[in-house]
């Protein structure tokens, strides 16, 4: 198994689960519910594909210098994010639960890649 190709693949994953969401939460949950999916779903995949980014043109040799950006990135988008969802709560008027379903749907890419892992990866029982 080409171990580069994880994070590609979990972020195709989770970007499936939102795709699948979508449409089911403006389908069947109340207008406030789905723009908090469709909010929380695209802060968090734009969230995982900037870090992505990020960690493919770090320059580790200089581990040192290249951990401290890295953090600092990090932590800086995890203020935006918290900004950003507050926004959404307080002048949008999204649900919270609707945005926190949202948000969720990188945990729940990773879930599915890890099951599809496991189902590729079991032997047959003999006989």
């Amino acid at each position: 198994m080409n171990l580069e190709r994880i994070p590609g693949i979990w972020f195709l994953l989770s970007g499936a689960v939102y795709v699948v969401g979508l449409p089911l939460c403006f389908a069947f949950a109340p207008r406030e519910f789905a723009i908090g999916f469709a909010a929380g779903g695209a802060l968090v995949l734009l969230n995982a594909w900037v870090s992505a980014r990020r960690i493919k043109k770090a320059d580790f040799p200089n581990r040192g210098r290249v951990t401290a950006s890295l953090l600092g990135g990090f932590y800086v988008r995890l203020i935006m994010l918290g900004i950003c969802l507050y926004a959404f709560i307080a002048y949008v008027h999204v649900d919270p639960v609707g945005l926190v379903t949202g948000l969720s749907v990188v945990p729940a890419g990773l879930l599915f890649m890890l099951v599809l892992i496991y189902v590729a990866n079991r032997r047959p029982e003999e006989v």
